[in-house]
């Protein structure tokens, strides 16, 4: 669990070099757990996606940029199963949690130093019109990580729900993580967290219509927005928020119809991870996950890859309410993400996917009493019978 904790950290506040050294904590992890996995549905799908991203270097045309980038897609797949299979015990899904967003608060302090002396300038607190970031971290890939800590914090809360008073810790944590999450001035990334603390909300109420509705509108939305079916009106409001305009939400418009032309070069295997990027006159990636897999992936690695996902949300919610929760939550927050960021093969995503999924079938904590019987005799947790005999021991 230390092992795991380490890549969880890291994951929260990642450097170039974590993805590096992810695959063999994992996999260190594994080994000292002393156990076989027990291979689920979710399990295997990870598997199949993380082996056919290896698998494309054998037809890919441009080898040299698709087995780093195969590489990282079977290293969150990796993650993802370890997870799922090492976190047996509520104290161990804490720790992995805990140190999670340990790691979101450090980045957030460390964007509020940063943006601190020119916000006391201007004499406020929050400024979303102006960017701000930590030097050596993308801007964007940093706020989708403190989105996702938002998530870790209300799964945590639920983790400790027999215990009041620890129920506060993870929502005061969350405060210095939404602020820092604000001032990289990342639309997707603060309209994930606002739609999560609705969607909680109506979960709360309604959990199963809620779990239904929001899986229903993520598969449309991830369907319907690369293809170009989105409502103009919606995008170019989208494009105004924060007073940053740029006609074209910062190019996706333009960027989208051409990722679907190269996809459909190669509909079913795609051109390899990473070929995309390195090679198209943008220089970016596509910025939508449907478009990410189908150029890195083909159609094939796309239903593998949104396999895990669904599988993963649906083992959560069919087992118990809280569940139904955190799945809808998980959803929500990552939704907006998927349709306009690149960030398809992130530690912190699959990390909190697999501690969601290992909440949900973690047992249920003992009852910290006994209430003894009439003529029970309590010797710490087992009732000890007094000795009977005669009439009385029939």
């Amino acid at each position: 669990m230390l092992v795991l904790a380490l890549v969880a950290f890291m994951a929260a506040r990642p450097p170039w070099w974590s993805f590096n050294y992810a695959a063999p904590l994992a996999l260190l992890a594994l080994g000292l757990s002393g156990r076989v996995p027990r291979l689920r549905l979710p399990d295997m799908l990870a598997i199949a996606t993380g082996a056919w991203a290896l698998a494309a270097a054998l037809w890919t045309d441009h080898p040299e940029l698709t087995v780093p980038a195969g590489y990282r897609y079977a290293t969150v797949c990796l993650l993802f199963v370890v997870c799922r299979h090492v976190v047996r015990r509520r104290r161990d899904l804490l720790l992995l949690g805990s140190t999670y967003l340990a790691g979101c608060v450090v980045v957030a302090l460390e964007l509020v130093a940063g943006a601190g002396s020119e916000l006391r300038q201007q004499g406020e607190l929050l400024d979303v019109a102006t960017r701000y970031g930590v030097e050596g971290r993308e801007i964007n890939a940093t706020a989708y990580t403190l989105a996702v800590g938002v998530v870790v914090a209300m799964l945590l809360t639920a983790a400790v729900h027999r215990r009041p008073i620890l129920r506060v810790a993870p929502p005061l944590l969350a405060l210095p993580v939404v602020w820092g999450m604000l001032l990289t001035g990342s639309r997707g990334a603060a309209i994930g967290a606002l739609l999560g603390v609705v969607v909680l909300g109506l979960a709360w109420l309604l959990p199963r219509a809620t779990v239904i509705g929001i899986g229903a509108i993520a598969g449309l939305l991830i369907l319907i927005v690369p293809l170009g079916f989105a409502p103009h009106r919606v995008a170019l409001w989208l494009d105004e928020l924060y007073g940053r305009p740029t006609g074209d939400i910062s190019g996706r418009l333009e960027l989208w119809p051409y990722a679907l032309s190269t996809w459909s070069e190669a509909p079913l295997t795609g051109s390899g991870p990473g070929v995309f990027i390195g090679t198209n006159p943008f220089q970016i990636g596509p910025h939508n996950l449907l478009l990410i897999l189908g150029n890195d992936l083909g159609l094939v690695g796309a239903v593998l890859y949104l396999g895990v996902i669904l599988a993963a949300c649906w083992t959560a919610a069919r087992v118990s309410r809280q569940g139904l929760i955190l799945t809808s939550v998980f959803t929500a927050v990552l939704l907006p993400i998927w349709l306009s960021g690149q960030w398809e093969a992130a530690l912190a995503m699959w990390l909190a996917l697999a501690l969601v999924t290992a909440l949900s079938e973690l047992p249920a904590s003992p009852r910290a009493a006994h209430r003894a019987l009439p003529g029970e005799l309590s010797w710490g947790k087992r009732p000890v019978l007094p000795q009977l005999s005669g009439r009385n021991a029939r």
